[in-house]
């Protein structure tokens, strides 16, 4: 992914994954939190793998991949991703999921990570 790439999404989502400061610490940038949720989802490596990369708990890095993903489902719905709104739509996917790819139960992957 490009920087400037990086960017238009960080503006696209940064407010709301962004955290306040208390005066116990400084929170972990909007940024940082991007770029740990996208590393996630490219590599596939474990939560331990990134606290060693990020140093990052592995609690924390589990908090911000599930929000940093909702913020990022919840802008992009309809706009970079298409979901079906009807339970037999959603049957279709998982059916010619199955049938191309021989995973039942299945309604997409990313990366090569079965959803």
């Amino acid at each position: 992914m490009s920087a400037s790439d990086l960017e238009t999404l960080l503006r696209m989502i940064g407010p709301s994954i962004e955290k306040k400061a208390t005066s116990m610490r400084d929170p972990i940038s909007s940024k940082e939190r991007l770029v740990v949720t996208l590393r996630f989802l490219a590599s596939g490596d474990s939560y331990h793998s990134l606290m060693y990369a990020f140093r990052i708990p592995v609690c924390t890095i589990s908090r911000i991949v599930q929000e940093v993903c909702a913020a990022l489902y919840e802008r992009g719905n309809g706009e970079f991703l298409k979901t079906p709104s009807k339970e037999e739509e959603w049957k279709t996917v998982a059916k010619q999921f199955q049938d191309t790819w021989n995973s039942p139960h299945c309604l997409g992957a990313l990366d090569g990570k079965d959803i």
